[in-house]
């Protein structure tokens, strides 16, 4: 066991696949040689069974629907106000079914109506009684077995109200009755008789005997034969089966004059009327005799086809495993240009676009690394010459806001909070990344300083959508923006300015606009500030643009892998408007890439408690 374990593992892949599915198959294969020959007869017999059931049930409700009708018919007759007439009159008709009627009589519309619910085809006559002695009656042939009839209609006044069924075979007839009310008084007035033929309900069975090649039997409430229907008028003699008949459905095997049979019947409710299907083990059995040779060629075509597939299929993994294998150690030793082919369209051409995409994907992260270590240098930089000692500066902060708040100066105490906040957002907090909520906070601080110091002259207005809040983007991004709005659309303008912020969900996309009506640009301005200078040239511009708009579409770019867009229009004199516009992905506060996720556990420390200190300065 040993030995022979070894040499399977030492085995090529191709090999392997091919030894393990000719394996698998022959054991599937010869277990299905034994097990379809037995359960193919059992399968097959089993769902002829059910068909069969479904026959006999579906020539139950055929019997069902048509004594329905009939049942209607009884119903509007005996509510008719002309039969309640006739039953309640002191003069009522007697009539054979032979006298002529005047049309516009009781007699003639009693006559009209007995025509609406009589059919020769499966009547043989209708009759009303009343029993203040009106007889009206319709028939093809006046001969009526008096004596059945009068059972009929005493099984009806027992039923009180309930349609009743009578078995008369030896007459070739099936009688319903029901027995008439009062529709007031629901006093019994009457009885409403009729004859079905039995020869039509036989008709009806021909079409289920003929599908099943099996005896159909129908049975009255006492299971008493009313129809046997079979090929050729054959008959089965045996009737023991009867006895077995017990439920309104079910199924159990008989067997007669040495002929086994699959007994399906289903009783109605309503009537009390079994069908009885009969159907011959010989035919449930006959399709099953014809998978045997079948089943047979089916697995030797598929030993045949299984050899030929395995050796496929073995040749079809290992080629290309062995090429993916292959360039995967190009790609370890440091080969970027090493590529799989793409043109196969199965799980195999999909593993070499993936490995050709993830190559390419390297390479572009590589050079966004090391494009952003260059911008976060510069970032680093910069925010080191802003850190004087931040707890020193709170601390300053904190007892100029005492003061303010002391001598009842609000507007000063204001300001002082908003610095503080621009101040802890800059310096103190580490993240790079911010929550929608919080970046409009540091816009609403910075706004509020510059209307303090520009007075009237300068206005904002803050519209952002609540459902952007939980949305995180790169720390003062738009706070950025809306700072180069106010440096260079509103200090130089000598009229009154308005700066408009809003934020909206459109298309999957977060739209963030900065506007305003100040001085605006000229072109060359415009291409400046999108161009790829970092900060502009002018140290007094220089401590408002921060960051400035370069290394702002830097990090977007990085952030958002290049799917953030960023666009800016300005005309001299009527303003500049800056549309930003930030994918969502499909879900509202979607973190995406962090080019600060170097960042350790001892900073994240640090960010907490400068942000601790700065909360108990500045109140």
């Amino acid at each position: 066991m040993k030995n022979l374990k070894k040499w399977y593992i030492n085995l090529s892949i191709q090999r392997k696949i091919l030894y393990c599915t000719l394996g698998v198959a022959l054991v599937v294969l010869l277990a299905a040689s034994v097990s379809q020959y037995m359960s193919a007869s059992s399968i097959v017999t089993e769902q002829t069974r059910k068909q069969s059931a479904g026959v006999v049930n579906e020539l139950s409700v055929n019997l069902d629907h048509y004594f329905d009708m009939v049942r209607n018919s009884f119903e509007y007759i005996a509510n008719n106000n002309t039969v309640q007439e006739e039953l309640e009159s002191d003069e009522p008709y007697k009539s054979d079914g032979t006298e002529l009627y005047s049309y516009y009589s009781r007699s003639g519309q009693i006559r009209r109506l007995l025509l609406q619910g009589y059919t020769s085809i499966y009547m043989n006559d209708i009759q009303l009684y009343g029993y203040n002695g009106a007889n009206h009656l319709l028939a093809n042939n006046h001969e009526i077995n008096e004596n059945t009839a009068q059972t009929s209609c005493e099984l009806a006044e027992q039923a009180k109200g309930r349609c009743i069924y009578y078995n008369a075979s030896e007459e070739g007839l099936m009688y319903m009755a029901k027995q008439i009310k009062d529709s007031l008084t629901m006093k019994p007035v009457g009885i409403l008789r009729a004859s079905i033929k039995l020869s039509y309900l036989k008709k009806m069975t021909i079409t289920a005997r003929d599908s099943l090649a099996a005896h159909i039997f129908l049975l009255d409430n006492d299971k008493n034969v009313l129809i046997e229907s079979a090929e050729n008028d054959a008959t089965i003699s045996d009737r023991s089966w009867i006895e077995k008949i017990s439920g309104n459905t079910g199924e159990f095997l008989f067997t007669a004059d040495g002929q086994g049979y699959d007994c399906v019947y289903q009783r109605s409710s309503d009537t009390g009327l079994t069908v009885v299907g009969m159907i011959p083990m010989s035919f449930l059995q006959k399709t099953a005799r014809g998978l045997q040779k079948t089943t047979i060629m089916l697995i030797l075509a598929s030993l045949m086809l299984c050899i030929f597939l395995a050796n496929i299929l073995a040749k079809g993994i290992a080629g290309p495993i062995k090429r993916t294998s292959k360039a995967m150690q190009q790609f370890a030793e440091g080969d970027f240009s090493v590529r799989l082919p793409e043109g196969r369209r199965d799980e195999i051409g999909a593993m070499n676009s993936v490995f050709n995409q993830t190559i390419e994907k390297i390479e572009q992260l590589i050079k966004q690394v090391v494009e952003m270590e260059t911008v976060n240098k510069d970032i680093e930089f910069q925010a080191l010459q802003a850190q004087i000692n931040p707890h020193f500066l709170y601390n300053v902060l904190d007892t100029i806001n005492w003061m303010a708040r002391k001598k009842g100066e609000d507007n000063i105490c204001h300001m002082v909070t908003s610095i503080s906040s621009l101040m802890r957002a800059s310096i103190s907090n580490k993240r790079s990344m911010v929550y929608i909520r919080e970046e409009i906070k540091y816009v609403q601080d910075y706004l509020y300083i510059q209307e303090t110091r520009y007075g009237d002259k300068f206005t904002s207005y803050i519209e952002v959508d609540e459902r952007l809040n939980e949305l995180e983007i790169p720390k003062m991004t738009i706070q950025t923006l809306v700072e180069n709005a106010v440096v260079h659309g509103v200090e130089n303008a000598t009229w009154d300015c308005f700066l408009y912020v809003s934020g909206e969900i459109t298309d999957g996309m977060a739209v963030f606009t900065v506007k305003d009506d100040g001085v605006g640009m000229s072109q060359e301005q415009l291409e400046k500030l999108m161009g790829t200078e970092e900060e502009p040239d002018h140290e007094a511009e220089r401590t408002h643009t921060h960051l400035g708009v370069y290394a702002v579409r830097k990090r977007l770019d990085y952030v958002y892998q290049n799917k953030a867009r960023m666009s800016i229009t300005s005309e001299p004199g009527k303003g500049t408007q800056v549309i930003l516009e930030i994918p969502m992905n499909g879900n509202v506060g979607v973190t995406y890439r962090k080019y600060d996720e170097t960042v350790n556990e001892n900073n994240k420390k640090g960010e907490m408690r400068d942000n601790g200190i700065a909360g108990n300065d500045i109140r």
